[in-house]
């Protein structure tokens, strides 16, 4: 039997398709500014990434390795990148707020309200915590350097190096937010979190070996241990979420 056409419903998809292609471009035009602003201050936006690395190869005398022509104006762009979609964040997100919220009810909007904000937040707070483990991780590496050898990092793995840490660090400091989702489709809740906080311990433990590129103990501690406390934190707030379910 041949289904019939709903006319009215792919009118609504249609708009909502235009509506989704229309927030893409804008998100997309605001990383592009924020790009360029980037590529204004790429000084400023190098020195404050590679901090911790400029201060330990300073300390040497020794400087990072460019190895081919090219590679300044690749650094460039990857850094104007990174800059783009951080300048153009507050923008390019009200831009999906906007698209997905008419489609929430009121308890849900609120519910981002506070949720939004505290992921933010708590992914700053991981990327800050990374920045501050850094000059420690690296003056150990250098210290296993053998003898009669000299230090000339490469600067564009040091670049990816470096921002891969800072996004382990901060998607690992998103914990509590997973626990609250999971909390709120029922696979989770306060008598299972403490029953089972020693095995959650080990699973923090393991996550911030594979998740830290460096794999240094140093740098692996200063992500478990915060992450062991959001754990506990995180009891609190599944313990709000079953209290308004």
């Amino acid at each position: 039997m041949k289904k019939e056409r709903n006319p009215e419903k792919e009118l609504e998809l249609l708009d909502h398709l235009g509506e989704l292609r229309g927030r893409l471009f804008r998100s997309i035009v605001f990383i592009v500014i924020g790009m360029a602003v980037a590529w204004i201050f790429f000084d400023q936006l190098y020195a404050l990434l590679l901090q911790p690395a400029i201060n330990v190869l300073s300390k040497t005398g020794m400087k990072f390795l460019q190895t081919t022509f090219v590679q300044g104006f690749t650094l460039r762009m990857q850094v104007s990148l990174i800059g783009g979609l951080i300048l153009a964040a507050p923008f390019w997100t009200t831009e999906i707020w906007l698209f997905i919220a008419p489609g929430l009810t009121k308890q849900e909007r609120k519910a981002l309200y506070f949720v939004a904000p505290l992921s933010i937040v708590l992914f700053a707070l991981g990327v800050f915590l990374c920045f501050l483990a850094m000059p420690r991780a690296l003056d150990w590496f250098v210290s296993l350097s053998p003898p009669n050898t000299e230090l000339r990092p490469d600067v564009a793995r040091t670049l990816v190096f470096f921002v891969q840490m800072y996004l382990a660090f901060g998607l690992m400091f998103e914990l509590p937010i997973v626990m609250m989702f999971l909390a709120k489709i029922g696979l989770v809740n306060t008598r299972l979190m403490i029953r089972f906080w020693r095995e959650a311990t080990v699973v923090i433990a393991v996550g911030a070996a594979v998740m830290t590129p460096s794999n240094d103990a140093f740098t692996m501690m200063m992500m478990a241990v915060p992450m062991v406390i959001l754990y506990f934190l995180s009891i609190s707030l599944v313990r709000m979420v079953e209290s308004r379910g």
